[in-house]
């Protein structure tokens, strides 16, 4: 799920303190000293609500003090220690600064500090620490990151691109059940989870969950990978749930992106959950209100939401974000994945799908990509991505080129730990579909304000067995957006067909292809099978943004 560019390199700023050290050769390094940050080990009690964190740092410059984002209110200041050693802390309440003895360039140094966990997120989402009652009565305890957020519940490097490794030890009551990230052991009263795979990011790794409610259901194994499912009894999500379906979509991903990135177990879980799903590594934790959905844009909304998380383990987990900004290439990409799957085993219920995304993207309010000055917030922008993402960085190059093209871009850019940009998503497009996809990614991805959409106006003249169909794009302002997309046909005696509009990734104004139908043409559908952003011009029947007030990945 799913917020500045960073990878592991990438080097935080410090803030400088302590006196100026003198000029003397062996005086100890003062000032600002640039970190990274390798790995977290996180000891907390739910009962007490509290805990501690050791974060491993190396420090690429000499220096006698580090800063970590940190705006959890709980965190003990007088704690806080470097190396083992007491440490001088404050806090601005964004940032944690902590000096010390001072270290010279490539010192490993542990910072470590005591904390409570306060309920509190970044409403209305759960992104931070809740507990929220499920519908039986009993609580599902959320510990939940996001783009740019750990710094909610400790101080850590909230980079979007930073990788990291991670120890787990999370004291609960003996009726619990806890999920966290890695391997996985669980005791009567203490679960441990080591992840020590090639790294995971700060927004979905540090993810700790935890309920009463839980049964468990052993899903057997996925090609070597061993599914179980957390689920209180009940919640509707087991009628729903098809294990070869998503057995088979598992093995489909690993054929073409390399094999599953988190070792031999997948543990999939339910509950009261803000968003339809949620991609920790090796963890998905889908919310319980799925199990009941009855206005659900898609057609298996348990199938298609499980099958877009698992895509983005290695979508999103194993390759991150490089920045805020590139948000939407994460989600477009598991939508995408999905509805290719869905494709090849039901095609009607991928075309269910891609309509979805259409409506999705009926009034957005910013950009794929927002250029807006201030740029928003993601909470703000996020749930714009759904609907335009997958249709303008794939679905539409698809019907511009090949599906083959475009799976092939992917396979460039994913199966790897990397932090991955818009652009570079673009240049692997381009690579792989010979187009030129600049002024594409202009007209159609980047800006500032609300987008504009294209809007059509079809016609159809002359006479069976010679009839054309015309397509004018007519959208104000009159830039053209390159894309290509079938009009549906249709006839008197119900006769049906097709006709191929040829527009080219910049775009034509006009295009008029024969009909190549022997009966009279009746009526007409724009864009049939959902392959463009393409919507009929005024007075045209409307196209409601959200069916039954159904919001993109809220359930």
């Amino acid at each position: 799920m799913g917020p500045r560019l960073a990878s592991v390199g990438i080097v935080l700023a410090l803030v400088a303190c302590g006196d100026d050290g003198g000029s003397a050769p062996d005086a100890r390094p003062t000032g600002t000293a640039g970190v990274t940050v390798s790995r977290y080990d996180l000891d907390f009690d739910l009962g007490a609500r509290a805990g501690t964190a050791r974060i491993t740092l190396r420090l690429v410059d000499a220096g006698d003090c580090v800063q970590l984002s940190s705006r959890n209110p709980g965190v003990d200041l007088a704690s806080v220690t470097l190396g083992d050693a007491p440490a001088t802390a404050t806090s601005d309440g964004f940032t944690l600064t902590a000096c010390g003895a001072g270290w010279a360039a490539g010192t490993e140094l542990v910072l470590a500090t005591a904390l409570t966990l306060a309920p509190g997120t970044w409403s209305p989402s759960q992104v931070g620490f809740s507990v929220t009652n499920d519908a039986s009565g009993k609580p599902l305890t959320y510990l939940l990151s996001w783009v740019q957020q750990c710094d909610r519940l400790l101080p850590c490097d909230a980079s979007p691109g930073a990788f990291a490794r991670y120890g787990f030890t999370i004291h609960h009551a003996a009726d619990t059940t806890v999920l966290c990230p890695g391997q996985r052991t669980a005791g009567a009263d203490v679960t441990t989870c080591a992840f020590e795979h090639d790294g995971g990011p700060t927004y979905s790794t540090v993810g700790v969950i935890a309920s009463p409610s839980w049964t468990t259901t052993d899903l057997g194994d996925w090609g070597g990978v061993h599914a179980t499912l957390f689920d209180r009894p009940g919640s509707g999500i087991v009628p729903r749930l098809d294990v070869a379906y998503h057995r088979s979509f598992l093995a489909w991903m690993v054929a073409r992106f390399g094999p599953y990135p988190y070792g031999t177990e997948l543990r999939v879980a339910s509950g009261p959950t803000y968003w339809s799903g949620f991609e920790h590594p090796g963890n998905i934790v889908l919310a319980d209100a799925l199990g009941r959905t009855t206005n659900s844009a898609y057609t298996r909304p348990v199938g298609h939401v499980l099958n877009h998380e698992l895509a983005h383990q290695w979508a999103g987990d194993q390759t991150t974000l490089a920045g805020t900004y590139d948000f939407v290439w994460k989600e477009a990409m598991a939508e995408y994945l999905s509805f290719a799957y869905e494709d090849e085993t039901e095609p009607a219920v991928a075309l269910m799908t891609a309509q979805a995304w259409k409506n999705f993207s009926v009034g957005a309010a910013y950009h794929p990509v927002p250029e807006d000055a201030p740029r928003p917030a993601l909470l703000q922008y996020y749930g714009e991505v759904y609907g335009p993402g997958p249709m303008i960085l794939f679905r539409q190059l698809e019907a511009l080129t090949s599906r083959a093209a475009v799976i092939d871009a992917l396979k460039m850019v994913l199966g790897r730990q990397r932090a991955l940009t818009v652009d570079e998503v673009l240049a692997a497009l381009e690579t792989t579909t010979g187009l030129d996809l600049d002024h594409y990614a202009d007209v159609w991805l980047r800006g500032a304000g609300a987008p504009t959409w294209p809007t059509f106006r079809v016609t159809v003249t002359g006479t069976a067995p010679t009839q054309q169909v015309t397509v004018d794009e007519v959208t104000p302002g009159g830039v053209l957006h390159g894309c290509n997309f079938s009009i549906g046909l249709r006839g008197a005696g119900g006769e049906t067909a097709k006709a191929w509009i040829e527009r080219g990734v910049d775009g034509q104004a006009t295009v008029t292809v024969p009909t190549g139908v022997t009966w009279t043409v009746t009526s007409t559908l724009l864009d049939v099978d959902a392959q463009c952003l393409a919507y009929p011009a005024a007075g045209a029947a409307p196209v409601a943004r959200h069916p039954d007030g159904w919001t993109p990945w809220r359930p």
